[in-house]
């Protein structure tokens, strides 16, 4: 572990603080995650902590990516914007930060994550007091989405929050000897807590219910972690089922969503136009988000065919112009919904990288499958990024690259250690 001062450790974590918490806050052309470049700027002082190994891993998974990226450009064509550029140096950075600081990330994160719900209890009790505003407690118009405060929609918070209540649920459900201090972050969390679900969105529950399940099967043995899962899994259900916006956006929505799937089959053959006049007659409705959802995976499924290697980086907007016109949408306005981001990161990856995305996808799965030892930082990043499969709003916000990256290196690190001790 390396040595840092005051002012190092202020701007190191201030990078990480900003790109996972802030990546929703815009200051004209300044966007606060774009801070995470501070990190750069710590890490490149501490000259002593580079060796070949690490500079080595630090750019080949993103050359990688920008051969793939490049190739793909070549053979389609391809216009290189400023977005691409930009996107394959933060992806560069992103790889320098985590690679690089990997042995201090653990309490980087404690520190961080500590600091945001008590930075972010305070000023939203003083925001809310001192704005006269009130809770709307709808999954789709919710206060978020009224007031833009930190995050512009219920659903951008839910991907933070709910990773954070799994963390601190996992870490105080452990044999934990508390201490003063501790007594302050229960304090702060259970703020937080009641924070988030009074601010619920259809992705709080549906995320909160499907982490609390895997940690729940994934920790028999811990009484505290089957009453705590037990207990927020049977809250989110009954928030879920008792207000008309979740029901429509989530198990609501099967039954349209099973019918949209048929008259798109059974009227295979026929022009869009031709399925548009049918689907009018039959006054056939679904929920937007749903169909938004929906029309990304079939997206996915269309480029896949064509683009089994996937379209580039970062150029999902590509597959969707080409496709989105070809597709029997109910509303037409879902054509203008997550254009770039592909409405969850499963449909983003899969289209960018094709086959070799799915193979990133089906592999951490099967590794959530067989991991057999958990701490509350493997919680907070495994739950980051399945909040992200959920409702992805792209690889550079909600912390979702940082995270990714991090979980794969851990299980790099992980197995290196298992080898040495074997051997």
């Amino acid at each position: 572990m390396f040595k840092i001062n005051t002012l190092n450790f202020f701007i190191f974590h201030l990078g990480l603080f900003s790109f996972l918490f802030l990546w929703d806050i815009k200051i004209d052309n300044l966007q606060l995650r774009y801070l995470i470049i501070l990190s750069t700027f710590f890490l490149i002082s501490n000259i002593r902590n580079y060796n070949t190994k690490k500079f080595l891993i630090t750019i080949f998974f993103p050359s990688l990516i920008l051969v793939h990226f490049l190739v793909l450009s070549t053979l389609f064509n391809y216009t290189l914007e400023f977005r691409d550029l930009f996107g394959l140096i933060f992806l560069y950075i992103i790889f320098f930060v985590v690679i690089n600081s990997f042995e201090y990330l653990e309490n980087s994160f404690e520190t961080i994550i500590n600091a945001f719900i008590i930075l972010f209890s305070i000023s939203f009790l003083l925001y809310f007091w001192y704005s006269n505003s009130l809770f709307n407690l709808d999954c789709y118009d919710g206060w978020f989405f009224n007031n833009k405060f930190v995050f512009v929609e219920n659903s951008h918070f839910s991907i933070i929050s709910v990773p954070i209540i799994n963390y601190y649920i996992f870490k105080f459900s452990e044999n934990y000897n508390y201490k003063k201090i501790d007594y302050i972050k229960i304090f702060f969390f259970i703020i937080f807590f009641i924070i988030s679900i009074l601010n619920f969105s259809t992705t709080f529950l549906v995320g909160l219910i499907l982490t609390q399940f895997y940690i729940l099967i994934k920790n028999l043995d811990n009484k505290k972690i089957i009453i705590s899962a037990i207990i927020l899994i049977s809250l989110s259900t009954f928030i879920l089922l008792n207000y008309k916006q979740c029901v429509e956006r989530s198990i609501g929505s099967i039954n349209p969503a099973i019918r949209l799937l048929m008259l798109k089959g059974n009227n295979e053959g026929k022009s869009i136009e031709e399925k548009k006049k049918f689907m009018k007659k039959e006054n056939f409705q679904i929920n937007m988000s749903v169909e938004t959802l929906l029309t990304s995976f079939e997206i996915t499924y269309n480029s896949l065919k064509n683009d089994p290697f996937g379209v580039g980086f970062n150029k999902y907007h590509l597959a969707h112009q080409n496709y989105i016109d070809q597709i029997l949408k109910a509303d037409n306005q879902v054509k203008k919904n997550n254009v770039y981001d592909g409405s969850t990161n499963l449909t983003k990856i899969s289209t960018e990288f094709g086959l070799f995305g799915i193979f990133i996808i089906l592999f951490f799965l099967y590794s959530l499958i067989i991991k057999k030892k958990y701490r509350d930082f493997d919680v907070f990043i495994i739950s980051l990024i399945c909040m992200q499969f959920i409702r992805g709003v792209g690889y550079f916000n909600g912390g979702f690259i940082l995270v990714l990256i991090i979980y794969f290196y851990k299980l790099f690190k992980d197995k290196q250690q298992f080898r040495k001790h074997k051997s």
